[in-house]
């Protein structure tokens, strides 16, 4: 897969600073760190194009071992408490509201709770997977978009939504600003946001296992809030607790801010720290697979020493 070098996705600088060379899959992942606002993320990457047809063809079997969602799949996995989390803390906005739009929708475990509880209220998805999109259009009533977000909106440039929700889409989108930007784009001025990613800065995150081509951006509370930020977003509540997801996460309501935002980066001590935070918790993975390889080479000199 071709890579390439980019600036920061976030503040467009090209002030970075490796932090590792490895990832979750052995994949040869850099992963750097921003010196201007401390995103850390992948660089060099993987091109938009090549990016896309792995979301469409390759990611869910490669991570998920699955192209088709199965309801077995599904009860044993993170979706229906994502889902319920994701229902509760949106429950007072889902009294009022019409419709709702969930980008990346996946199986529709999510919009499928809300058609349960709330039946006037009109769903719709977008999924750029067609094993998953798909599934969720057998269990839904509402509509659902095969494809990405950018098709979906040039297709409907003035379509609004009471609600927008993305949970753990916003970890692998190349163009963090464009992408909220085009969230905002369909929400009017009482509309909410709900967004949730992986928390790269969790006490609890420890080892490789969000560090992967999957994940080209890592979040936390402070990289989150400067994108919100930056796109002209007010945040109403913010939650880092409770979140039931595979890696700690993080979940955030935002709506349209009524004035400008002044917008605050990151200062060296802030940049050095995060860094020395991030190494710190992959640590335990280079010493797991220290000792598998140590573990591995006491039985062959067993083997050879009979």
């Amino acid at each position: 897969m071709h890579k390439e070098k980019v600036t920061c996705p976030l503040c467009d600088s090209n002030r970075l600073k490796k932090l590792y060379d490895n990832d979750r899959y052995q994949m040869g992942v850099q992963t750097v760190i921003c010196k201007n606002c401390s995103l850390i993320h992948i660089n060099p990457r993987p091109t938009e194009q090549e990016m896309v047809g792995f979301y469409k063809n390759h990611y869910r079997n490669f991570y998920e071992s699955i192209d088709v969602p199965t309801s077995h799949y599904i009860a044993n996995g993170p979706f229906i408490p994502r889902a319920n989390f994701v229902y509760k803390v949106l429950n007072d906005y889902l009294n009022h509201a019409n419709n709702i739009l969930d980008v990346g929708c996946a199986e529709g475990t999510l919009l499928k709770l809300i058609e349960d509880s709330y039946p006037s209220i009109k769903t719709q998805g977008i999924e750029p997977s067609n094993g998953f999109g798909n599934y969720a259009k057998g269990q839904l009533r509402g509509e659902v978009f095969l494809g990405g977000y950018q098709e979906f909106v040039k297709q409907s440039p003035n379509i609004k939504f009471d609600i927008i929700t993305t949970t753990h889409v916003l970890e692998h989108i190349l163009s963090p600003k464009e992408f909220v930007e085009s969230l905002k784009s369909m929400m009017h001025e009482s509309s909410v946001l709900y967004i949730e990613v992986p928390n790269i800065m969790s006490d609890n995150l420890k080892g490789l296992g969000a560090i992967h081509l999957g994940h080209v951006l890592s979040y936390d509370s402070t990289t989150l809030k400067l994108l919100l930020n930056l796109c002209g977003l007010e945040v109403i509540d913010f939650y880092t607790e409770g979140l039931p997801a595979l890696t700690p996460a993080m979940g955030v309501i935002c709506k349209k801010a009524n004035k400008y935002n002044k917008v605050t980066y990151s200062t060296p001590s802030i940049v050095d720290q995060k860094a020395k935070l991030f190494i710190e918790r992959i640590l335990p993975a280079k010493e797991e697979k220290r000792n598998s390889v140590k573990k591995k080479l006491k039985v062959l000199l067993n083997k050879l020493l009979g």
